[in-house]
């Protein structure tokens, strides 16, 4: 028995020309054009899932065929998407609510620590549809709506996808700190705080740490000093090491994930 898909489901749609306007009951109008002008090219948009809870059973399903979680988890995280952030974006086709509408992509939104940076993770497409455009679409979208939202840069991590990435604009950066849910449940001024108190604490620190421990004081009447050592012949040089710092290229990377497996860290400015 095929699963029941709320009205959509996963597109099997062959892309052609592909345009993306922004979703129904949206302020902005502008529309983003990957096709050449044929009048036939397959519409797509872009949508948050908040303003689509009909499509969170199909949004979990098309995620987990990606990165295996229970359903009931990976609906809760679905479920915190919202206005405020972290927000999941969903690339769409068809009339909307139809039961021509079809899942095409996801990405996932939230804010960046200390900045008005947005970090970009969970870019799925479908299997079906991967190698035709779909996610350069997404990613589009995607950087539209951050602009739309103000922000003023995109970051994301990968671990294979560096020169797809490379290809859409992004260069290679340092970490970043992303907020994700707790956005959903503390408000980002409350986190900024935080974020510039602990800077402060370690400022306090290396501050009360030159106090804590002054200088011994000098004696009034101080003792011959002792003759001065025999000198030694210098050492050897030291041998190259093997653990000089890895620079970041798009062919290696000195950062790993939480698994100990090699990612890359970009960004990009819009």
């Amino acid at each position: 028995m095929k699963p029941r898909h709320n009205g959509a489901q996963r597109s099997s749609l062959p892309p052609r020309n592909v345009s993306v306007i922004p979703p129904r009951g949206e302020r902005h109008e502008r529309q983003f054009r990957g096709c050449d002008g044929d009048i036939s090219c397959a519409v797509v948009r872009i949508e948050p899932l908040h303003k689509r809870w009909d499509l969170v059973e199909v949004c979990a399903e098309l995620l987990n065929a990606q990165w295996q979680r229970s359903m009931g988890a990976r609906i809760h995280s679905l479920r915190q998407s919202s206005h405020s952030y972290p927000v999941c974006i969903l690339l769409l086709s068809g009339e909307r609510r139809s039961q021509d509408e079809k899942l095409i992509g996801h990405a996932r939104l939230s804010h960046v620590l200390g900045s008005h940076s947005l970090f970009v993770e969970s870019v799925v497409v479908c299997s079906t549809l991967r190698g035709k455009g779909y996610g350069r679409i997404l990613m589009e979208g995607v950087e539209w709506y951050a602009k739309e939202r103000g922000c003023t840069r995109l970051c994301l991590t990968t671990h294979d996808k560096q020169h797809f990435y490379a290809h859409l604009g992004f260069v290679l950066s340092k970490p970043v700190q992303s907020v994700g849910t707790l956005a959903s449940f503390m408000p980002m001024e409350l986190l900024h705080k935080f974020c510039r108190s602990a800077e402060n604490e370690e400022e306090g620190r290396k501050s009360d740490s030159k106090f804590n421990n002054p200088a011994p004081s000098t004696p009034s009447i101080l003792p011959p000093p002792p003759p001065p050592p025999i000198s030694a012949p210098p050492p050897p040089p030291c041998p190259p090491s093997s653990l000089a710092p890895v620079n970041q290229t798009l062919e290696q990377t000195p950062y790993t994930d939480n698994r100990g497996l090699p990612i890359f860290w970009m960004h990009k400015d819009i």
